[in-house]
């Protein structure tokens, strides 16, 4: 079973993101978190497979919290969700050890082939 959590600040968008995740045999949201900190926190207590946070989260923003989550756990992949595509975005997002990164706007046609990208063990970034 794939352990998924999901970190977003809005309620919506993490309903959205669990729906297209659990549709998918074998895949379980696990959890969610609504900022960095708390990411951090379920991934200590929750262990998941895949984190899939955004980048604008509050109190620790997403790239923060996935450094700090690719530094204790570094085989935990991360996939980062951003509203903005712009490719300083993308070289952020490996720097900080995520494997992937999406566009929002995108989601709903790419978040399953964005993860199973991931979980083959490729990296995903569509900016």
């Amino acid at each position: 079973m794939i352990r998924i959590l999901i970190v977003d600040n809005y309620q919506h968008i993490r309903g959205m993101i669990r729906a297209l995740l659990e549709a998918e045999e074998g895949w379980m949201v696990c959890g969610e978190a609504v900022d960095g900190q708390e990411a951090i926190d379920q991934c200590v207590l929750l262990k998941p497979t895949l984190i899939i946070i955004d980048i604008h989260t509050p109190i620790r923003n997403g790239l923060e919290a996935a450094r700090e989550i690719f530094l204790r756990f570094p085989r935990m992949l991360i996939l980062i969700l951003t509203i903005d595509g712009s490719p300083h975005f993308a070289l952020a997002a490996v720097a900080c050890g995520a494997q992937g990164l999406l566009v929002k706007a995108r989601a709903s046609e790419d978040l399953v082939p964005a993860v199973s990208a991931l979980l083959r063990g490729e990296r995903y970034f569509v900016t």
